[in-house]
């Protein structure tokens, strides 16, 4: 991904060279006389984005209904049915015979943009695939490569589509590997990702079998279709400087970086150092070596400081900056460093009932992870001083890398595989993490909370400077690379039971600081199986409850929503439950609510796929003992919704464990059993 400006003889069936510009299938061939790099943020790519719409789900069992594309300057919709022959409004729309030659003329705009890039959203799941069936069915050849080739397909853990000469891209891989983790969405489908990144979501329309729309409804069909691939240009806009960043640093082509995963892309980076450190590529694991690597025993975890249930005020939080990684760094852990017989000044460490030993000679793994770390502070730092794109999705790019590393070596698949390097930095990290918080509170702290690599300590009416202060002498006295950073001075925090009883839960907190953001972490407001009104009740007591320092206003707002839900005042878009299909509908064995709502789309003719969102309600009925799943109801289905099973197992659950830290028991509220006044408490 890099310009360069190059000055030559053009070389025009010239014996020189062997003649070779007489055998290349190129455009060009030039003796080169000179050449220079160009500004790389000059490159600015031509990119088409595609969607279709078809009758039918599975690949190329239904026809192609239309195919929309976007390009700068440019939209259109193609389509061979329009309602009984009418002319659609739209002056985007272009009308054409029949399916065939929707193919053909698809084809032709292709060759007529001649994209550097053609985009789609779970294309590789969908879209590319079901127009190759659909070409193939019809007898036309689907030739979008340069060379006028057809897609090809490869089929592994992820299929992917190949277009020769022109980069197909599937932008709901990339996002999956690059953002998921950070991401609020509820799920990864296009129109949750655009509403999070773009501030704009798809266009309604009520999904039905085209023999069933009605003429006046085709035209809202075309706007829903044009719009899902405006949609993924602007997400190719925004995440284009990361896929530049990432095909820069992984030395890997657009194609490999926005399917792969950390892993990967680990091994990518590697693989192009090697050099530096004067290293050969090792062997990649074959079937029976990744069998016996799956069956070995997993060693210790991390260690985890179980929190006392409660609300804390005045609290501070210190992180340990890329934690895994700048141990790996600092004590030399890798497969080349490992040895299984002591030697002479060796790192011996004890894990699980084994020794292992590690040189202190520098090796070539944890060196390489030590730039990374390194430069990931830096762009960290620019990004801050001065911000841009790039410098975020460099910076993003890094701390990616720096992450996955660790787990990297403990990956069954990796070329550098080693597990002993993997328990022993955990290991190690146990023994920091325990050193540290009997450090803080020597230091006259309390610590309430110690998770993986953060550790949580109430002030005890100390200073920020002295805890600033403590920050640094702590900084003074680790090994290495290894350091402590602020994460931040909090009002409030609140650390909840675990819904078994009494017993403090791990990773499940929400602190919130002087400028009122909330930090939650392990709350079901992230989880993708909660409907919209559990969610946001959750999100509002906890909010409450650290606003206010006690439960009161919570316990009142509580109530309101419990009369609400009894009293049917709740809306359809509120109850609703928005999941996805994380494989093809035939391999669930599970018959859970949201396959019956996914089979219920599909005998409806709905197309449905692993980018679309399964919605569905609990709805009420007169049988008393009938299973959830068989309660289950499309949002488009008449019914009222099942009250208990919205108490009992959306609202009850979001926040009981919240009000068990003042000893109320939600589930008397939901019942009514006991008629509750705040007094009471």
């Amino acid at each position: 991904m890099q310009w360069y400006e190059v000055e030559g003889e053009v070389l025009d069936n010239s014996g020189e060279f062997g003649g070779i510009d007489q055998e290349l299938q190129v455009d060009l061939c030039m003796k080169l006389q000179s050449q220079k790099k160009a500004d790389i943020h000059a490159f600015s790519p031509k990119v088409l984005t595609y969607d279709i719409e078809a009758d039918e789900f599975g690949i190329g069992e239904g026809e192609i209904l239309m195919i929309s594309m976007v390009s700068e300057n440019f939209k259109k919709v193609l389509t061979w049915k329009t309602g009984g022959g009418r002319k659609p409004k739209a002056d985007y729309v272009e009308v054409v015979k029949n399916e065939k030659e929707l193919l053909e003329k698809f084809v032709s705009y292709v060759k007529k943009t001649s994209p550097d890039f053609l985009v789609g959203y779970f294309s590789d799941g969908f879209d590319l695939p079901y127009l190759k069936e659909r070409a193939v069915k019809l007898g036309v050849s689907l030739a979008l490569g340069l060379d006028n080739s057809q897609p090809r397909f490869f089929r592994g853990a992820l299929p992917t589509g190949k277009v020769s000469g022109i980069v197909h891209i599937d932008l709901m891989k990339f996002i999956q590997t690059a953002y998921s983790q950070y991401m609020q969405s509820e799920t990864l489908s296009l129109n949750e990702v655009s509403r999070e990144f773009l501030g704009d979501t798809k266009k309604d329309f009520k999904f039905k079998h085209s023999s069933k729309i009605k003429k006046e409804e085709w035209d809202s069909y075309f706007e829903y279709n044009l719009h899902d691939s405006v949609l993924a240009y602007g997400l190719f806009q925004k995440f284009w400087p990361d896929i530049l960043e990432f095909t820069r640093i992984m030395q890997e082509p657009v194609f490999s970086v926005t399917r792969n995963g950390m892993s990967n892309n680990v091994e990518d980076y590697i693989i192009h150092n090697l050099d530096r450190f004067g290293e050969i590529p090792e062997k990649k694991p074959v079937h029976e070596e990744i069998s016996t690597r799956m069956r070995r025993p997993k060693y210790e975890g991390a260690f985890v400081f179980e929190p006392t249930p409660g609300l804390y005020e005045d609290i501070c939080v210190f992180d340990f900056t890329s934690f895994w990684p700048s141990i790996i760094v600092t004590f030399n852990l890798s497969r080349s460093s490992f040895s299984e017989k002591k030697e002479k000044d060796f790192l011996e460490v004890e894990v699980g009932g084994k020794r292992f030993y590690f040189s202190k000679k520098p090796a070539f793994f944890p060196e390489m992870l030590r730039e990374i770390i390194e430069k990931r502070k830096q762009y960290k730092h620019e990004l801050k001083e001065k911000p841009d794109a790039i410098k975020k999705a460099r910076s993003n790019a890094f701390k990616l890398l720096a992450n996955a590393s660790y787990g990297y070596q403990g990956f069954f698949g990796a070329r550098y595989y080693c597990p002993e390097a993997s328990a022993t930095a955990k290991a190690i990290s146990r023994d920091f993490i325990k050193k540290t918080i009997e450090k803080i509170d020597k230091a006259g702290y309390k610590v309430i909370y110690s998770d993986t690599d953060s550790i949580a300590f109430l002030m005890q009416k100390k200073s920020e400077a002295q805890a600033l202060a403590l920050l640094e002498r702590l900084n003074n006295e680790l090994p290495g690379v290894m350091e402590l950073e602020l994460e931040g001075f909090f009002t409030r925090g609140l650390w909840v039971t675990k819904r078994t009883g009494t017993i403090g839960a791990k990773k499940k907190y929400a602190l919130t600081g002087k400028d009122n953001r909330l930090k939650i972490r392990g709350f079901e407001t992230v989880r993708r199986d909660w409907c919209h009104l559990a969610r946001e009740l959750q999100n509002r007591v906890i909010r409450l409850v650290l606003e206010d320092g006690n439960e009161k206003r919570a316990l009142e707002h509580l109530k309101e929503i419990i009369k609400k839900v009894k009293n049917r005042e709740v809306s359809r878009e509120e109850i609703t439950i928005r999941t996805m299909l994380q494989k093809p509908l035939s391999e669930y064995k599970a018959i859970s609510p949201h396959v019956i709502a996914a089979r219920k789309m599909r005998e409806l003719g709905i197309p449905i796929s692993g980018a679309n969102l399964i919605e569905y309600f609990i709805a009420e009925t007169r049988e008393k003992k009938k299973l959830v799943r068989d309660c289950v109801k499309l949002v488009e289905e008449k019914g009222e919704y099942n009250i208990e099973y919205y108490l009992n197992r959306q609202i009850l659950p979001a926040v009981e464990n919240i009000f068990q830290v003042f000893n109320i028991d939600v589930k008397e509220i939901t019942e009514g059993k006991k008629q509750t006044k705040l007094g009471d408490f």
